[in-house]
């Protein structure tokens, strides 16, 4: 019987194209991160997140949620802003960032099913939301003193658009409905400490090693929520199992 020849068809051929594209640009970003002024990256972070952006379109094609679109081209946008002039258009970049927060919390909102939320939080989930309250609120204590009044309200803005991202994917962990809710709390978190360390980075102790942290725990963020919404199906609400105390 003839051996059947494997073919390689265009999707095949594009998608290992971009994730060649994703992966290089990825690991020459952490390079320069590392051995560079942090102003370079402008010529390498925004190909890691077109390539991203090229990949979530390229995997859901006509299926492809216009809100996450908008999502990465606000992060997009927000980055060049960001290693172009930080200081002069801080009111840019924390709009736009939470422009993508709130746009991913709206991504979200399909697998929300909070109605059906019937379980107690266990003891770790709970320090975990003290934890991450107590991290939230220092680092804003300090910032309010920090740095100048006409950039407060971006700083509150950016940190509450944090807070109803946070609180959504939370929802959507706690709920326990899908297999793959630990990617999106790793997602979540990877966001949460990417936003943090650059709110130390710029304004309370600039460091090399912060720079590379905040590249990863971005790029990580994105690919790891893009992988969820991607892979994951949304449960009906009467196909849910309810968990009870």
């Amino acid at each position: 019987m003839p051996k059947k020849k494997s073919v390689n068809t265009p999707f095949y051929k594009v998608t290992n194209v971009i994730d060649i594209i994703l992966y290089v640009s990825f690991f020459a970003a952490i390079i320069m991160s590392i051995f560079l002024e942090k102003k370079q990256l402008i010529y390498v972070l925004p190909i890691v997140i077109i390539s991203l952006l090229f990949k979530y379109i390229n995997l859901t094609k006509k299926k492809a949620n216009p809100i996450f679109i908008c999502a990465i081209l606000a992060t997009l946008a927000s980055d060049v802003l960001s290693f172009y002039c930080f200081e002069d258009c801080f009111g840019g970049i924390a709009t736009l960032t939470s422009i993508y927060l709130i746009c991913c919390a709206f991504t979200l909102k399909k697998y929300l099913h909070i109605e059906k939320l019937r379980s107690l939080p266990s003891i770790s989930v709970m320090i975990s939301i003290v934890l991450i309250s107590y991290i939230l609120f220092s680092i804003l204590k300090l910032l309010v003193y920090s740095i100048p009044d006409n950039h407060l309200f971006f700083v509150f803005l950016c940190a509450l658009s944090l807070i109803v991202y946070t609180i959504t994917f939370a929802i959507v962990y706690l709920n326990d409905n899908y297999n793959n809710s630990p990617v999106l709390l790793a997602s979540g978190l990877f966001t949460f400490f990417q936003v943090v360390l650059v709110s130390i980075n710029e304004f309370l102790y600039f460091n090399s090693t912060f720079t590379v942290l905040i590249i990863i725990c971005h790029i990580m963020a994105i690919y790891l929520f893009m992988n969820f919404i991607v892979k994951t199906k949304v449960i009906k609400p009467e196909n849910i199992k309810e968990n009870f105390f």
